[in-house]
């Protein structure tokens, strides 16, 4: 396989295509963050929502999925629009600042991915049109930053803060295309998980942004020279217990046993054993890391909520809810 510094405009568009994806959105890992994301929240949705039938997969799995798929990657491709005039200047050599991929192309990837979430909503039903229709138009108003874009730049926090809030609206529409019901119908404790969902993900958007000193990079924000290292790692690990506490909170709801417990107990001391290396060695190798243990946290924080309630309700399959 040819590698990305061989390509050039001239090469084949699929090749360019296929660099540009594993750089910027490596399809693997999404598939299968939306699988387990998506089965997690549905099973908890389905649990909540009506508790007394058996949990389901069905076709308003398939298309949820895909829905989730789409908008991960369309707002890549918004990212990448809103900070192209930065990106080119501090990431030279990437696929789009190299012009191997360019707006153009993502513009029009982008739409089709857009049009694919509309096809999902419109036969999964009007709660799923609602719902993804409120997340696509909170997409478009973070493309344009709120329209105070250099103000929400100098309060980088905030900035994060409200770019994170996407995740508690596609947790809505997993509501929405599972139990086919308006997302604000949701059962509190759905909402609490979500919540759950919200920090860690913050979690891991914070660790991706926690650098040496050396690497910190001119006119580019970082939590690290936001905060300063320690205190960057410091902010990670209130994260972490706000999302453990809120999950262990549904648990007890919801009754669940052991392995659920067992496994966020793990997943917590994880995070502890990434920070405490970055705390006592701290390097450009510890500081990467924690970006790893967040990104695997995420994951593994999902599989131990969807196999829990499998174990405890079983499932069928085919149909929908």
């Amino acid at each position: 396989m040819m590698q990305s510094n061989q390509l050039t405009p001239q090469s084949p568009f699929a090749q360019r295509l296929n660099a540009y994806l594993a750089e910027r959105f490596p399809i693997f890992r999404h598939v299968c963050m939306v699988f387990i994301y998506f089965l997690a929240n549905q099973f908890l949705a389905q649990v909540l929502g009506a508790p007394d039938d058996p949990m389901r997969i069905g076709w308003f799995s398939l298309l949820g999925m895909v829905f989730l798929f789409c908008i991960f990657f369309h707002l890549r491709v918004f990212d990448e629009h809103k900070d192209y005039k930065d990106d080119i200047v501090h990431y030279p050599d990437r696929i789009l600042s190299r012009g191997l991929i360019t707006l153009t192309h993502l513009k029009i990837l982008g739409g089709i991915a857009i049009a694919l979430e509309l096809l999902c909503a419109a036969v999964s039903g009007i709660s799923a049109i609602v719902a993804v229709g409120v997340a696509i138009g909170f997409s478009w108003i973070l493309l344009h930053e709120f329209f105070v874009a250099e103000w929400l730049k100098r309060h980088f926090i905030l900035y994060a803060f409200v770019h994170m809030l996407i995740m508690p609206l596609l947790t809505a529409t997993i509501f929405s295309f599972t139990m086919q019901r308006p997302f604000w119908e949701a059962p509190w404790l759905f909402w609490a998980y979500a919540a759950a969902d919200f920090f860690a993900f913050a979690n891991w958007e914070i660790s991706r942004k926690i650098r040496m000193p050396e690497d910190e990079i001119e006119g580019v924000s970082s939590y690290s020279k936001e905060f300063g290292m320690f205190t960057a790692a410091n902010v990670v690990l209130a994260l972490r217990i706000l999302n453990t506490v809120l999950a262990w909170i549904v648990g007890l709801y919801l009754h669940l046993g052991f392995f659920y417990y067992a496994g966020l107990v793990v997943l917590f001391l994880g995070t502890c054993y990434g920070l405490l290396r970055f705390r006592r060695q701290p390097s450009r190798k510890t500081a990467s890391q924690l970006e790893s243990y967040g990104g695997a946290y995420i994951i593994l924080f999902y599989f131990v909520l969807a196999a829990e309630l499998f174990r405890t309700h079983g499932i069928t399959f085919g149909g929908s809810f």
